[in-house]
């Protein structure tokens, strides 16, 4: 099997690219940096040069594939990298290219609420929206297409839990409002597991999935379950739970940022979509990853 992965040296592709390398794929990973480059070269793949989401690289490297996977994307609008470049336009420009190269099938990730863009206020922003548009755009393609709507993707290397660690190591760890809202954290090797079987296995036609783990849990509860484990590996102790007015952040949130997050992203974190695990655990042929072993992974990197 042959894929060709965008997005290939951020943290869910160098699962995906090392998955596929470890079942014998041909797994190109499109790149724009040497240090890019490096890192789909050390999870067993090949680095293909790109710049940027261009339609006319894009064939040339997509060519001979059996499987797209899309997974570049912004998850906020930062200096020219734009929702309406990157992640409408670049996934047109996918599309486009896989047509040309003879493509198949594509496999993208979108994200988790966009189901209920125009329902729920925290799914119905510009990064919603622009993930609901590049659904579209792929399922008019004609190819093939399965679409992946993640909640936090954690693992070793992620994004959120390890930054959780280090503020409890520091003695505090701030909570935007009440930390009732949940979110439904996947394991990042079962992430990459789903991505792949959808990539090289026997779907067909157009099917979407809540990328989501087996246990949707409250963000409060989610940082006490973070305490005990990271307590147990020696990484934290006792710290301080400081809990953030929602306008306070959502203030800063539109400004400069609250920490890192800007507005879209702090809505994500609120937004409180939980998901039907089962269709993944019926694609995977096995159950998914005890959220527990799954934090712990990213502890111990943390």
């Amino acid at each position: 099997m042959r894929l060709a992965v965008t997005g290939a040296s951020g943290f869910v592709g160098r699962a995906v690219v090392a998955l596929a390398a470890s079942e014998r794929a041909d797994v190109r990973g499109l790149v724009r940096s040497d240090d890019s480059a490096r890192a789909v070269a050390q999870a067993g793949g090949t680095a293909v040069g790109v710049r940027g989401l261009d339609e006319a690289e894009l064939a040339r490297a997509f060519e001979g594939a059996d499987a797209v996977v899309h997974l570049a994307q912004v998850g906020s609008e930062r200096g020219e990298a734009t929702y309406a470049d990157v992640n409408v336009g670049g996934t047109r420009r996918v599309v486009g290219a896989a047509r040309s190269a003879g493509v198949r099938r594509v496999v993208m990730f979108s994200g988790l609420g966009v189901a209920h863009y125009g329902m729920s206020a925290r799914c119905t922003n510009p990064y919603f929206l622009s993930k609901l548009l590049a659904e579209a755009a792929l399922f008019e393609s004609g190819l093939e297409a399965a679409v992946f709507r993640p909640s936090y993707i954690v693992g070793p290397g992620d994004g959120y839990v390890p930054g959780m660690v280090r503020d409890m190591a520091r003695g505090e760890v701030e909570q935007v409002g009440d930390g009732a809202y949940r979110m439904q954290p996947i394991a990042v090797q079962d992430a990459a597991a789903c991505v792949v079987a959808a990539a090289v296995g026997t779907l067909s036609g157009h099917r979407a999935f809540d990328l989501v783990g087996p246990e949707p849990i409250a963000c409060r509860a989610l940082v006490e379950r973070v305490a005990r484990l990271a307590n147990a590996a020696g990484k934290a102790r006792g710290f301080r739970l400081r809990e953030i007015p929602v306008a306070e952040a959502e203030r800063a949130a539109r400004g400069a940022g609250y920490r890192g997050m800007f507005a879209d992203e702090l809505d994500c974190l609120l937004c409180d979509e939980v998901g039907d695990p089962r269709p993944l655990e019926a694609l995977l042929g096995r159950s998914l990853t005890a959220l527990d072993d799954a934090l712990a992974a990213a502890i111990g990197c943390a």
